[in-house]
């Protein structure tokens, strides 16, 4: 059975008349008459009386009629879906975040939510830096931002804007803290290189610059825990976005390095196809920045 064959049977329906429902299809008559005669083989059923000028349904053709419609209501409900999906403006979006983004992701879902208020956004911060430029040209995501500016041509990157890092010392530290050297003898926490090699390596040539290179320390996983454990006990450093740096603690003190660092962070998407609502939500992005950055000026 096809859905040609239901759609002509139902206009014939509609019609009472094979003629009137071809016009009405632009096709020929001939056409309509061998799909439906081709539909009555396939179900076993006289579908019109054809004994006269119009065509009329017989008993088994009223009694087929709405189950037809009901089929080509569904596939033309699947179809607007298909197309909504295809517009951004209903479905699932799937972004990669940074622990990082804090308030900026806030305004920035909202005002994605002004524009596509049907699209629902599921977010995942758990993987990497990496990971997520492979989950993006792989497919798994639909757009990212990343702490790194990523070179590659299937992708799209949009620079937005680079974060200071401050040091986040023992409070004993903190008069030191600025020039790098004085934390040299002192393990720095922070996260694999495998999770973000770009950020790893630049905190690594900050204190090469500094003129020493930096003793390891716990994997930092989550910033409190070493905040309010190994740095406030005096045991180890570690460097922070400026936006979230913040500690309940007296005995941990953030310090703005006299040599700044500064982590990028980018929006990828896939090139050169990527979702109307990726593209819309990168529109989110943009106006979102703008909006922050002019609010400092």
């Amino acid at each position: 059975m096809e859905l040609r064959q239901l759609r002509y049977f139902v206009a014939v329906a509609e019609f009472g008349h094979f003629g009137r429902a071809a016009a009405h299809l632009h096709i020929v008559q001939p056409a309509v008459s061998k799909q439906i005669a081709g539909l009555e083989r396939e179900l076993g059923l006289d579908l019109f009386d054809r004994s006269r000028r119009q065509a009329r349904l017989t008993p088994d053709g009223e009694a087929f009629l709405p189950h037809a419609r009901r089929v080509l209501r569904a596939v033309d409900r699947a179809a607007t879906a298909a197309a909504d999906l295809a517009a951004g403006s209903t479905g699932t979006l799937r972004l990669g975040g940074n622990p990082g983004l804090g308030r900026r992701l806030e305004d920035i879902l909202t005002e994605f939510r002004k524009r596509r208020p049907a699209v629902t956004v599921h977010l995942t911060t758990t993987r990497s830096a990496p990971e997520k430029v492979d989950a993006v040209l792989g497919g798994d995501l639909d757009a990212a931002f990343v702490a790194a500016v990523p070179r590659n041509p299937r992708l799209r990157v949009r620079h937005l804007w680079d974060e200071p890092l401050l040091l986040a010392v023992p409070a004993g530290r903190a008069q030191v803290a600025a020039g790098l050297i004085g934390l040299a003898d002192l393990p720095l926490s922070r996260t694999t290189r495998e999770e973000n090699p770009d950020t790893f390596d630049l905190i690594t040539d900050a204190c090469k610059a500094a003129g020493f290179t930096p003793r390891p320390g716990p994997t930092l996983v989550t910033a409190q825990d070493i905040l309010l454990g190994p740095v406030a006990a005096g045991r180890c450093w570690t460097v922070l976005p400026a936006h979230t740096a913040h500690a309940d603690s007296a005995a941990v003190a953030f310090v703005e390095p006299d040599r700044p660092i500064l982590e990028p962070t980018s929006f990828v998407l896939p090139h050169p196809s990527a979702r109307p609502a990726a593209e819309e939500l990168l529109a989110a992005v943009l106006q979102v920045t703008k909006q922050r950055t002019d609010d400092r000026r």
